[in-house]
């Protein structure tokens, strides 16, 4: 069996890469000081968490009425230029917020979907037991 290169890039988005992307690609940020516009480099802060968008958090610091210590509320966003900033959602009165990864508790994925991610590479390596890293000869 031949792996082509896009089989590949498949096998490594989907398997190996986490689900967001975070890079840590410099932006710019252009803004106007004393009437001349200002060009300001920046570069995201490392990502100091395993939490992906739709894990189920629990709140551990109380932040106000509506979003109370211990209340498990879903992560609906993480942005690239802010990844330690959790916007989620608390699913029963569809309000969101801002929350720091440190006033929440995460205690991990379900086995069930660690188990899928390992019966896909399972399935992959069984495909191509070699390994598509091996440049194969006729």
């Amino acid at each position: 069996m031949k792996v082509t290169s896009k089989e590949s890039c498949f096998f490594l988005e989907t398997i190996l890469m986490p689900a967001v992307n975070f890079d840590r690609t410099p932006y710019t940020v252009e803004y106007y000081k004393n009437g001349k516009k200002e060009k300001l480099k920046r570069i995201p802060p490392p990502k100091l968490h395993d939490i992906l968008p739709e894990d189920v958090v629990t709140i551990t610091r109380k932040k106000n009425v509506d979003w109370g210590e211990g209340d498990e509320v879903k992560v609906k966003n993480i942005t690239k230029r802010q990844p330690n900033t959790l916007q989620v959602l608390n699913e029963d009165s569809g309000k969101t917020t801002f929350l720091s990864f440190y006033d929440v508790l995460f205690e991990g994925r379900p086995d069930e979907e660690e188990q899928n991610i390992l019966s896909r590479d399972q399935a992959k390596r069984a495909a191509d037991p070699l390994g598509s890293d091996y440049l194969l000869w006729p």
